[in-house]
């Protein structure tokens, strides 16, 4: 290895980065691993894992270079012990590795994206909403193109490379959802925006096809899920008269909507969502629960007897949401910080890990500016160290809101915070 500069200790609660270069040799064509580090945990009675460099053959550009966890002697994710995880390599990037820890269980990296609230119920579930971290998707209905304006392309309207369904598989629970019409009549998402007087922007996954993906996870999967629809448009009514949704509109969204299953039911009109726990939405963890927040103010939306009926207003949630609104990832994680460690302890705090187009690169994209997508891993290969390190039981997101979910790592990140800030 050119690089491996593993520290001899690393304490709980910490977070270290670590360069790692590979140098690819003639003869490393005939060795296994080129580097490896063991972490022995510190009163385990000898519970260990190592971390291994494993570096391509000469000449063989068909096998990347790769790190790998090996749990010889910890068993992780409820497997056995000796399980080995790819943790991949990125050139130029993070690759992050956690392991968490709490009464004898140990997760982390590459954790059950379908089960990890399930998973860990008994550190969990006793804490209230506000006292967890979750992993959230923006614009999350915005996979693939379904339908645009003459200006809305792919690299600047798509901002996630997997569905709804496949985002859960992954761990979110926080889905941002843009409803709107369009496509002769259909509910469908959409990303949208009203720049020099006219509106530019598509539609992504329909709300149908949500539904179904949301029931389908729910039947199987005992996890707590939040939707948040705002941000209502009707693209049938004239490209210069798009307008947030009539109250029929709203109703005929509802109604669809009703079809979820274990949609969580609270008659108390004062109720605040943050302050119960995971183990009253999940009963334990023996079922799903899903909230909707309608929060589309200048629409003048009513719930009306769905009101506490799995459907509820901004006001039964406090969310701070407040975005950099930059494309610099500097700029935007010293924003977000900033951000948290200003008002988390007031409210419940959503984390915009997003960054946003410039005008040029929104224009030019399908050129050579870079895309949403190409920003968003730009974000998200910072969302490690910088983070963790500002955490602490006084300030911590409660949201991590990002673009492009490829993995588990913001599930993990999410459940290393929670653990951390107990």
């Amino acid at each position: 290895m050119e690089n491996w500069n593993f520290p001899t200790l690393l304490k709980n609660g910490d977070a270290e980065l670590v360069y790692v270069e590979f140098t690819n040799s003639l003869f490393w064509f005939f060795i296994s691993a080129h580097a490896r580090v063991v972490y022995e945990l510190a009163g385990t009675g000898g519970k260990s894992f190592q971390i291994l460099a494993i570096g391509r053959p000469y000449l063989r550009y068909d096998i990347p270079n790769r790190l790998e966890a090996f749990y010889d002697n910890l068993e992780i994710h409820g497997q056995t012990k000796g399980m080995r995880s790819n943790l991949g390599w990125r050139h130029d990037r993070d690759t992050n590795f956690i392991i968490i820890g709490k009464n004898g269980k140990y997760t982390g990296t590459s954790l059950d994206g379908f089960n990890w609230m399930k998973n860990n119920i008994d550190v969990l579930g006793n804490r209230t909403l506000r006292q967890i971290s979750i992993p959230g998707s923006h614009d999350a209905g915005m996979r693939t193109l379904n339908g645009n304006t003459v200006y809305g392309y792919s690299c600047n309207l798509l901002t996630q490379s997997y569905s709804f369904g496949q985002q859960l598989n992954l761990g979110i629970r926080y889905f941002d959802i843009r409803p709107v019409i369009g496509n002769g009549g259909e509910y469908l998402t959409g990303h949208y925006d009203y720049d020099s007087g006219s509106w530019q922007g598509g539609n992504g996954q329909s709300i149908s096809s949500i539904i179904t993906e949301l029931n389908n996870f729910t039947e199987a999967y005992n996890e707590l899920i939040i939707v948040k629809l705002s941000h209502s448009l009707n693209t049938e009514v004239g490209s210069n008269n798009y307008r947030k949704f009539k109250q029929e509109e709203w109703e005929n969204l509802f109604q669809k909507l009703d079809s979820i299953n274990f949609l969580y039911i609270n008659g108390n009109s004062n109720v605040h969502l943050d302050q119960i726990t995971l183990n009253d939405y999940t009963d334990h963890g023996s079922k799903a629960s899903v909230i909707i927040i309608v929060d589309d103010a200048d629409s003048k939306v009513e719930l009306g007897s769905r009101l506490g009926k799995g459907y509820f207003m901004p006001n039964s949630l406090d969310i701070y949401d407040n975005y950099a609104g930059t494309n610099d990832w500097r700029t935007m994680i010293n924003n977000q910080i900033r951000n948290m460690h200003e008002h988390s302890n007031n409210q419940y705090f959503l984390l915009s890990w997003i960054l946003t187009q410039s005008e040029k690169q929104a224009s030019l994209c399908t050129v050579h500016e870079k895309s949403v997508k190409e920003l968003a891993d730009e974000a998200n290969n910072h969302l490690g160290k910088l983070l963790y390190d500002e955490v602490s039981s006084s300030s911590y997101p409660n949201i991590i809101l990002v673009d492009n979910v490829k993995d588990t790592d913001v599930a993990a990140m999410a459940l290393a915070i929670s653990t951390k800030i107990m």
